[in-house]
């Protein structure tokens, strides 16, 4: 029988199961009261919203603003599609703006000195425009036929600066197009109508201003600040 003394080292007892609280649960436990307490003793304050404007849609259609003729041009008379020189290859065309119209009686002509319909289209072919130096273009081009006159602007759209692009403003994309002149503006009458302008935002800053809006302090609103520096004209 050994006397040798016993240097194992005794096993540990394990941890009772249970001892520690299980800090997750009670974080959500107390995430639920609080939720409870802000919902049944929160401030119940109505927050004034204004009603939304109806808009039509088609003026929020980002296409053509005019649907151009064709190449050849093409007019619906009497319910069929007719070509010009269909009806002007069989009379003389002659309007000198004195004699009151019986064709095409829509049409107004305000496009300042070009008041006869022989300053943009061509006398012997309906169906071409023609050009100071007599020369003829075709209705796909009418841009050419604008540049005569508006030399500065035909340049701005060339450029990308006038007018209107759709698709992509990558103009070496495929989806890329450029609204040509007449599709924006009418070519006997090309001032731009009057146009209402659409409803603005009705924000909360932007709506009517609350009662107490005057009490707001400046010092903490930093547009207010940048509004009152001297660069930007003090106050306002």
């Amino acid at each position: 029988m050994s006397t040798r003394p016993d240097t194992r080292t005794p096993d540990r007892a394990p941890a009772a199961s249970g001892a520690r609280p299980n800090s997750g649960w009670l974080l959500a436990a107390g995430f639920l009261v609080l939720a409870a307490a802000f919902m049944f003793t929160g401030s119940q304050t109505r927050i004034p919203t204004a009603s939304t404007p109806v808009v039509d849609a088609a003026l929020l259609d980002p296409g053509p603003r005019r649907t151009v003729l064709g190449d050849p041009p093409t007019v619906l008379i009497a319910g069929f599609e007719q070509r010009c020189n269909a009806c002007h290859k069989l009379f003389q065309s002659s309007w000198d703006g004195r004699r009151p119209l019986t064709q095409h009686t829509h049409i107004i002509l305000a496009h300042g000195i070009n008041n006869q319909c022989d300053n943009c289209h061509a006398r012997e072919d309906r169906e071409q425009l023609v050009l100071h130096d007599g020369s003829s273009v075709t209705f796909s081009r009418t841009e050419t036929l604008c540049a005569q006159c508006h030399g500065p602007v035909f340049r701005d759209w060339e450029r990308g600066t006038h007018g209107k692009t759709l698709g992509s403003w990558d103009l070496s994309s495929p989806l890329a197009r450029r609204l040509s002149c007449a599709e924006c503006h009418d070519p006997h009458a090309p001032a731009y109508p009057p146009i209402a302008p659409l409803p603005g935002p009705n924000t909360l800053r932007m709506g009517t201003p609350a009662p107490d809006a005057g009490q707001h302090h400046d010092d903490r609103n930093p547009l207010r600040r940048w509004a009152h520096t001297p660069e930007h004209g003090g106050n306002h």
